[in-house]
């Protein structure tokens, strides 16, 4: 036992026969073996944020589920995903009927009066465990982790009531994320079905070219081939902006690479300018943001398209969420990629894009409308990472000791 181990709580791993049983699930199902209504059928796919969707299961002959008992789940059980998501774990509390897992999955069963279920959980939700989980992670195309490794895991185990008062502290936070997720999840489905209504009372389509700004450069990406060496590359300077500083609709201000004055001078045509639309067209093929007003100089790589937009005429955050979620935007950038896939997109496709053209006034009811939206999405979206943040700390110090929960 570690001097930091407090009086009372003792070091194990999730492998000692005192803690936990692990078992592989079914592997190999044949198509006849799949039933409409038979014992339930557990994946990775089917649990999102520790919770399972019981309607999204497969379903197992009733007939093979018999054969191997040591993987019917019971209360107190948690799975894991072993290959693929790796981790992504869920606490069995109730059970809607027989329910086993497939093959990408592992059960953890306590065994033992000693063990609370849902303060393990807890512990394969921390930070630790999923830092293991980093280390440990192997193959190419399916990444998966041994039952070896879990096995492993170091488990610092206090007394049966303070494991109780443990989890329900840690439940509570989670219960709390889990509010704010769906009160997130619920104001985004609100931006997305209003904005396709609003677009959708709008008769007059034009080509996006047709809404560029009149410059000399409206469209531009680059820079190419020598005109830009990885040599010219430096720790300070003039930001070189790329994939990295493009997400959905919103633009991540963290500079990893610089040129010179000198060198902004000789490429200035790729200056990104406030109010810009940026498109990545390599890697994260489509996301899509608007510059912000405090950017300050900077230029963009070949691996986005940069568009200066005609403000007078068209809103940069209305075209930046219909690259991102119309569904008709969309369907024009899927239709115009080779087998279906976009691995880049053109200057020809982005120039192509139909866009609705509403009137001048209607451009700006609809702009503060979705401006509106996103204001609330960040702010619950800065609420969460404030609250998952607080969750990964207090669970470190928790399920360590460091800090004790009060009888």
């Amino acid at each position: 036992m570690s001097s930091e181990t407090p009086t009372g709580w003792f070091e194990t791993t999730l492998g000692e026969t005192t803690i936990v049983k692990a078992r592989i699930g079914w592997r190999g199902l044949a198509a006849s073996e799949y039933t409409d209504d038979g014992p339930f059928l557990i994946a990775g796919k089917h649990i999102k944020a520790g919770v399972i969707d019981w309607a999204a299961c497969d379903h197992l002959s009733t007939s093979r589920y018999d054969e191997s008992p040591e993987i019917q789940l019971q209360a107190g059980d948690i799975i894991i995903s072993k290959d693929g998501s790796i981790g992504n774990p869920a606490l069995i509390e109730e059970l809607p009927g027989p329910t086993t897992i497939n093959g990408t999955m592992m059960m953890i069963r306590p065994h033992t009066d000693r063990i609370v279920p849902s303060y393990l959980f807890q512990v394969v939700c921390g930070a630790q465990f999923h830092r293991m989980i980093r280390e440990k992670v192997s193959g190419s195309s399916i990444p998966h982790i041994f039952q070896r490794d879990i096995v492993h895991f170091p488990v610092v185990l206090p007394p049966f009531d303070e494991q109780l008062r443990i989890a329900e502290v840690l439940r509570s936070v989670d219960q709390a994320i889990a509010a704010n997720a769906a009160l997130l999840n619920g104001v985004k489905a609100a931006k997305q079905g209003t904005m396709e209504a609003a677009l959708s009372n709008v008769d007059c389509e034009v080509r996006l070219e047709t809404l560029l700004a009149n410059t000399r450069y409206p469209m531009r990406s680059g820079p190419f081939g020598s005109a830009l060496l990885k040599s010219e590359l430096q720790p300070e300077g003039v930001p070189f902006l790329g994939i990295d500083n493009v997400h959905v609709e919103r633009f991540v201000p963290v500079y990893r690479r610089f040129i010179s004055d000198e060198k902004y001078r000789e490429l200035a045509r790729y200056t990104v300018y406030p109010g810009d639309v940026m498109v990545t067209i390599m890697g994260t093929v489509g996301r899509c943001c608007v510059v912000p007003p405090d950017v300050g100089t900077g230029i963009s790589s070949k691996h986005v398209w940069t568009l200066t937009i005609d403000q007078d005429r068209y809103s940069p955050p209305l075209l930046a969420w219909q690259i991102n979620h119309s569904p008709t935007v969309l369907a024009q950038l899927q239709g115009s990629a080779q087998g279906g896939i976009m691995s880049a997109i053109s200057s020809g496709t982005l120039r192509d894009l139909l866009v609705p053209l509403p009137s001048p006034g209607e451009v700006r009811a609809i702009e503060a409308l979705l401006l509106s939206f996103n204001e609330q999405v960040a702010a619950l979206e800065a609420e969460q990472d404030e609250a998952i943040a607080m969750k990964v700390a207090l669970s470190a110090d928790l399920l360590s000791g460091h800090i004790r929960v009060p009888a």
